[in-house]
């Protein structure tokens, strides 16, 4: 949790009040929330595209 309260410091300038342990969860999950909605979306067709292995055809040797 200290690590938490550190990098949410960082993001944010400290208050005069030190935040209880949820209230720094929930702001975690908001910062991580909006880090999500920025990510760039990949196409569906990507998902959809998946290509089979090719089976190739084995010819047994005979000694």
């Amino acid at each position: 949790m200290d690590t938490l309260h550190t990098v949410l410091r960082a993001i944010q300038p400290e208050r005069k009040s030190a935040p209880d342990h949820l209230t720094v969860f929930r702001e975690f999950l908001a910062h991580l929330d909006r880090i999500q909605h920025k990510a760039p979306v990949k196409p569906a067709s990507a998902k959809l595209s998946r290509n089979k292995p090719v089976r190739r055809k084995t010819t047994r040797r005979t000694k």
